[in-house]
């Protein structure tokens, strides 16, 4: 048993050795039940200042999902898988820390809020907007446009292009 032990341990040493880094790979779906959302916006970032977090201070919703179709935003949401990679490495590495052109922000019952978006950064916030969480998961951009496309009418779509 202590053979096998050190075999592992010697493996992943020089892995690590050899790559530079190991990388784990961490999967998500977002799962939200309706009865907690009390509402979905997406923001349009083609145009704004930032693309990081702050943006909120001076962006307003280019769409709110209706009410009739939050259920549905919500399945297709759930339908879009996302990624991350745990990066163990010798060296630093930088994650991504803004959001995409098009973020979505969900808004829940409970005065919480949630942004998301395909590039790989989102945050959790509590009602008087101070950060809980925040992750690195990001998907396939062709999914997260059609998801967009979706339910942003075309006329918001075509502007600023």
């Amino acid at each position: 048993m202590k053979r096998v032990v050190l075999l592992t341990i010697s493996l992943i040493i020089i892995l690590c050795t050899f790559t530079g880094c190991l990388a784990i790979p961490k999967y998500k779906n977002y799962e939200i039940s309706k009865d907690t959302v009390s509402s979905i916006e997406i923001y349009d970032l083609r145009d704004a200042d930032t693309l990081y977090s702050n943006f909120l201070k001076t962006e307003t919703p280019a769409y709110a999902i209706s009410e009739e179709k939050v259920n549905d935003f919500l399945n297709d949401l759930s339908k879009i898988e996302f990624s991350d990679v745990v990066i163990i490495t010798i060296a630093a590495v930088d994650p991504s820390f803004y959001y995409d052109v098009w973020t979505v922000r969900i808004n829940y019952t409970d005065g919480s809020y949630e942004l998301v978006s395909c590039d790989g950064f989102g945050e959790t916030y509590d009602k008087n907007d101070e950060v809980t969480s925040w992750h690195h998961y990001g998907c396939d951009q062709d999914e997260w446009n059609v998801l967009i496309k979706k339910y942003v009418p075309q006329s918001i779509l075509d502007e600023s292009l």
